[in-house]
């Protein structure tokens, strides 16, 4: 006992040491800019930092009558509401099919995996040629089958879900691999006794692996819930917010409204930026109680 007290300081040190770069990433990246952009909400601020005065929580009650933020919280919800069960959906369904090690099914997941490593700022821009209806190619084979050229993305009615699908095809090959893993790790007895009883392929996915990588979906659905309430690269490549704002999003109004709109209002922006952390703080502490948590009593 002695000797363990006697190093445990030490070891403690060394503990802190390996953890400080993360740390200090983390500090000037996501903490100061957090705490900065609090005290900025409650100041009148441009991109300039010119005649900035005290404004309190004007900002705040501003922001409650503007249309616009109101307007881009729906779209944010409704973004999400669609992409996440898609995106996880579509993972769950093919993780029947590719989670056996063998060439082919490597293949596949190397496959999906592929789109998740490339930018979504590139991928947003190459959808966008494909689905142009004057030269892209998708439109064109549509022509080919008689429909006739579609506007995918200057159809109001059509540009969310088009931009929710392509997120889901360029996000569901990461979801597809830690469910793959997940399965991966299920006992094969569980799936041999079953065989034995007869059971379906059917049946085994829902009362085997469903269960079995229950924790891991619902890890997958918290954390691509935050990232989708937080989306604004590719409805700022592939739509710019349009048409009639039906894709502006509460992230491409924050920065609509600090960087490309004068007056330049830091202040303002930096309120909305409140407002959506708040947002996605309920949001994810909802999940985390419903959902994590019972992923977690699960697997115990």
């Amino acid at each position: 006992m002695s000797k363990k007290k006697k190093f445990r300081p030490h070891q403690q040190r060394q503990a802190y040491l390996f953890i400080l770069p993360s740390m200090i990433i983390l500090s000037v990246f996501v903490f100061i800019p957090l705490g900065a952009s609090l005290v900025i909400s409650l100041l009148n601020m441009n991109i300039f930092m010119k005649d900035i005065s005290f404004a309190g929580i004007h900002n705040f009650v501003k922001l409650f009558s503007d249309h616009r933020v109101a307007n881009a919280t729906f779209n944010s919800f409704y973004f999400t509401l669609f992409e996440v069960p898609l995106q996880v959906g579509l993972a769950l369904l093919l993780t029947m099919y590719v989670a056996k090690n063998n060439k082919y099914t490597k293949l596949l997941r190397s496959t999906y995996y592929l789109p998740f490593v490339c930018s979504m700022t590139a991928m947003g821009i190459v959808w966008s040629m494909m689905l142009d209806p004057n030269m892209g190619l998708v439109p064109y084979w549509l022509s080919k089958i008689g429909i006739d050229s579609i506007s995918f993305l200057k159809d109001p009615n059509l540009a969310m879900p088009t931009v929710i699908a392509v997120t889901a095809w360029k996000g569901f090959g990461y979801t597809l691999t830690l469910l793959t893993a997940a399965v991966l790790n299920i006992s094969s007895s569980l799936y041999e006794a079953a065989d034995m009883d007869g059971a379906g392929q059917w049946k085994k996915f829902i009362h085997i692996t469903i269960p079995g990588i229950f924790p891991t979906i619902s890890f997958c659905i918290v954390t691509t819930t935050i990232s989708s309430l937080q989306v604004f690269d590719q409805t700022y490549v592939m739509t710019q917010g349009g048409p009639l704002n039906r894709t502006e999003t509460v992230v491409q109004y924050i920065y609509d409204r600090g960087f490309q709109t004068a007056p330049y209002d830091l202040g303002y922006a930096s309120a909305i930026s409140v407002y959506l952390f708040v947002i996605i703080a309920i949001v994810t502490f909802v999940l985390k109680r419903f959902v994590l948590n019972k992923g977690e009593g699960a697997n115990d």
